[in-house]
This record gives C-alpha cells, structure tokens and sequence, in this order.
C-alpha cells in the first residue's frame, strides 16, 4: 500500500495506482488511494470520494479524510478568487465554501487536536479567517499563536504571515492584543524623511501617551515602548536609566526583559559610559535564544568596533561566536594582521579561513598591497578545490590567473602584474593588465571598500583607497610616457565602462565618453581599438 501512494504522480496523464485489496481494511485503504489519485489527476475542489471515508472504521483513514474535506472547501472557496498575477479579489471569493472549511478545519482539531495533520489544520484555519476578511477573528487568530509560540524559525515565518496577512487597523483595534499594537507603536517609532537627505525619529509623547489604556495588565510593555521613544526621539539617555532597571539577569529572559536590558546598554553606550560593555558582557551567558544571543553579538561587536578594540574580537575565547558575524566583521572592518592570523589559524572553522583569505588576497590587489599579496598569495592551498568557494562567492581561482593572450592585449599573470606594480605602482602594463584581471573576474574594487558605518565604526583597518579602472585609464590617457597604443587601449576600455552596467568605478558624463571616443577615432585611428569601438554610451 506504501508503494502504491508513492506511485501517485500530479501529473494528469499519469495511471492510477492499481490495488487489488480483500479484507475491508485493505478496501478503506485502497478507497483512500483512489480519493487521492482523484484529488491530485483530476479535482482539487471535488470531495465526494472522501466524503465516503469520512466515517471508515479505520482510524487513519476517516481521520486523513475529515482534513481533506476541509482542505477541498477551502481550495473551492479561492478556485476563484486570484487573477493571473496571483492577487486576490474578495469579491470573486466563495463565502459559503469559507464557513464550511472553517467548520471543517475546527471540527478537525477539536476530534484530533494532536492529529497528523493537526499543524496543517491551524495554518488552513489562518488562511480561511483571511479569506473570510474579519479582522477581528484573524486578529485574535494571531494573537492566540504569538502567545503561544517560541521564537525560532517556524516563528519568525509566522511573523512574516502577520505583516502580509493582519490589515493595519487590527493593530490599532482597541479589542485587540496590546502585543499587536505595541508592534505599530514600534513601526511609528521609526525614522521617518524630513527633509530631501534627513531621516529623524519623530514620535511624539502624547501620541504614545494617548495608548496606556490599552496596555492594562501590560503595563511593562508599555512602560518600555515609553522608554524606547525617550531613547530614540528625545535622545535623553539619562531618563532611560532612570526608566530601566539596572538589575542585573540572573536566568533566561524573556524577551520583554532582554528588550530593557539592550535598551539599557544603548542608553550607556550613548553617555560614553563604559558599562554598556560589561552590561552586554553579562547579558551573554543569559541570552539563551539564538535570536537573543546574535542580537547581543551584533551590539558588543559595535562596541568594540567604535572603541578601536577589534583584536578583542578574535582573541581566542572570544565572545563572538556567531559565523556570520564574525565573517562580516573579516569582510567589513578587519586589517590584513587579523586577516592573515585568522586565514592560517588551525582552531577556527575552515569557512572562517577561507573568508579571512579571501578578503585578504582581494584587498591586496583592490587596495594597491601588491607586496603584501605576493607574500598572501602563498597562503593558498596547491590543490585549487581545497578553497575554492563558489556556494559563497568565493572564487580563489581567480587569484592563480595565469593572465590574457587572447583578448588582443597581452597580460601576464596576476603574480607577475603584482611584482610589476610593486617596482613601479604608476606602470602603464601592470595597472592597463590589473584592470583587465578586474574586468575579466567581474570584480569592481569599490564594492570591496565597505561603508564607513559598518559596525558603527569608521570603515575598515585595512589602509589605502580602492583602486578603480577608471582611475587607472583617465591617468594613463594622458601619459605622455605611455605606448600609444597602450592610451588607445585605454581610451577604449574607458568608453567600454559604460557598456552596460558601470563596474569601472567612475562617474564620467556622457560628453566626457563622448570626448574620449572622438579623441580614439581621431587620433588612433589605425589602432585595433579605434576600429573596434563602433559606439560611446
């Protein structure tokens, strides 16, 4: 029988299973398969076959077909009611079919409230309260699950369903859970445009003040949304203090209570005062949720990052322990000392080494370290696959080129293109063949170059500007020691830039390509460039 409901295909041409069954159990099974085959070849809106099972005497059988009524209701109530692009007109939408998958579904978890398909059943219920447009039944819906669900993953997609699914005024219904509104209250607290370039937090008290009725029972929810407001759009830090208990955990926090307690730190930490550090210190060993302890993480690594203490953060026993944290900071903020330590430690995780080399080695060649990556460069494996990374972006190969002489300008490898730029950083043939290995590799140094605001600090450890193409032919354009067919070829390959989309690094108008295209016909006319090049963008 298992094989036989493996055998089920979607597919409309498909042949139904054949099951030869003699006891009655074997029927009720065999029915079952049948009712099936039917739901998934023929008729999602059809439940006649299951209606017939429905009251078998085998237990799984009535039980799967009771959810697949319910389920047929409810793919009848919407056959309707979404367009081509997937929206849904309620209009369209058959009500009658809603209260009967409604009735269905909650019959369903009423006899089998821990049934096989008891999950499936509440999510249903949730659509079916949506197709239904009562926002006070789909409000009280969802308050019901926020209430009683953890915080891990199926959680955060339950959040994601609030905010497509919940219409905005039932977080503003005065029957509806204060967690709901302090969510909106939150959503206003953000920052908001004030001018063409400004954004500022705006709240004021009595729009807030004018909701603490609603937060009777919850009055710490309240009381931390007030809190917040002072923090955020008074910037008053010293009111916050008073506000927040300073009390340190003792045990697991709930999320309530970790809200505070970073608000608190936040607050510290906008004083200058050095106990924001031991405060998220002392937050770790309780932050017992993986959302509570990466949210900690984030917030200590800022710390650090701003008091110029980014050793601290690998230091053998760090706090940090979250990969991709710890990756980011290497990407966003590291210098080439703690690149390189973390690339050939033998005690952090191999996806740690190879960011740290990668950064590394691409930092050299976009930053102009050409030294320091004829010495980095060495760190790689001799067996390429040993690092590369492609599942992350992380392409080594690139870092063994072996150069170009096929593209009609010769390059020689990126090694042999580094010890040129180490003699000579302004030579025309290393910088014209560097900017073909970033051209060739897709690689655009700006976008290596994080923001300065990364972390909240003040950009990256590692020292010198990204060296951008444009850069690169501009300067040699004008060379009077450059080849001329050297500033034909980078006459051409400026124009080229702007071929689509700019990963040059420039921000030239169109009649400055305009200038350097006529400049290529006219005065390198017999260049291969200047034949080749039939357009300036």
């Amino acid at each position: 029988m298992g094989d036989a409901r493996l055998a089920l295909s979607c597919e409309g041409n498909s042949a139904a299973p054949d099951v030869v069954a003699q006891s009655p159990a074997g029927k009720a099974f065999a029915d079952y398969l049948a009712a099936t085959d039917q739901f998934y070849r023929s008729s999602h809106t059809d439940p006649t076959r299951f209606d017939a099972l429905a009251n078998s005497s085998q237990p799984w059988v009535r039980e799967a077909a009771r959810y697949m009524q319910a389920r047929i209701a409810l793919l009848a109530a919407q056959a309707m009611a979404f367009d081509d692009w997937g929206t849904l007109d309620r209009a369209r939408m058959d009500l009658a079919m809603v209260a009967k998958a409604r009735d269905g579904l909650n019959a369903y978890l009423t006899e089998y409230p821990a049934g096989s398909y008891a999950a499936s059943a509440k999510g249903l219920l949730r659509r079916a309260d949506w197709f239904a447009g009562d926002p006070k039944v789909l409000a009280a819906t969802y308050s019901k699950f926020v209430a009683s669900s953890g915080v891990d993953r199926s959680s955060v997609n339950l959040v994601t369903e609030i905010d497509q699914k919940l219409p905005l005024e039932s977080y503003t219904d005065p029957t509806s859970d204060p967690m709901l509104l302090a969510v909106q209250l939150l959503r206003l607290m953000r920052q908001e445009s004030v001018g063409s370039d400004a954004m500022a937090y705006q709240m004021k008290p009595d729009v807030l003040e004018a909701h603490r009725g609603h937060f009777v029972g919850q009055e710490a929810l309240f009381d931390y949304l007030s809190a917040l407001r002072t923090f955020l759009v008074d910037k008053d830090a010293d009111t916050v203090l008073r506000l927040v208990s300073d009390a340190a955990p003792t045990g697991p926090m709930d999320y309530l209570t970790f809200s505070r307690q970073m608000l608190r730190a936040a607050a510290l930490d906008a004083k200058g005062d050095g106990a924001a550090r031991e405060l998220y210190l002392s937050l770790l060993p309780h932050a017992e949720s993986v959302y509570q302890r990466g949210t900690v993480e984030m917030a200590l690594a800022k710390y650090e990052v701003q008091h110029k203490n980014v050793s601290f953060l690998f230091e053998d026993g760090s706090p940090i322990q979250n990969p991709d944290i710890r990756i980011r900071l290497l990407d966003d903020v590291a210098g080439p000392i703690i690149l390189k330590m973390q690339a050939t430690s033998q005690t952090v995780p191999q996806a740690e080494r190879d960011a740290a080399l990668y950064r590394l080695l691409m930092r050299d060649l976009t930053q102009g370290r050409f030294k320091g990556f004829l010495s980095d460069v060495k760190l790689l494996p001799p067996t390429p696959d040993q690092t590369d990374d492609s599942e992350n972006n992380r392409d080594f190969s690139i870092f063994r080129w072996e150069g170009d002489k096929e593209s009609g300008y010769e390059c020689p490898g990126i090694v042999e293109i580094a010890k040129t730029l180490v003699t000579n950083a302004k030579d025309v043939k290393g910088r014209l063949c560097l900017g073909d290995f970033y051209r060739l590799h897709y690689i655009d140094p700006g976008e290596f170059t994080p923001p300065e605001e990364s972390f909240g600090g003040r950009g990256t450890l590692f020292a010198g500007a990204a060296l951008l193409r444009e850069d690169f032919y501009k300067d040699i354009m004008k060379d009077p020691k450059a080849g001329r067919n050297d500033r034909a070829y980078a006459l051409y390959r400026a124009v080229h830039c702007y071929q689509g989309t700019n990963n040059c690094g420039g921000d030239s108008d169109k009649s400055v390509r305009k200038a350097w295209y006529n400049e290529l016909k006219a005065r390198y006319g017999d260049t291969v460039w200047a034949k080749n090049l039939r357009y300036y963008w």
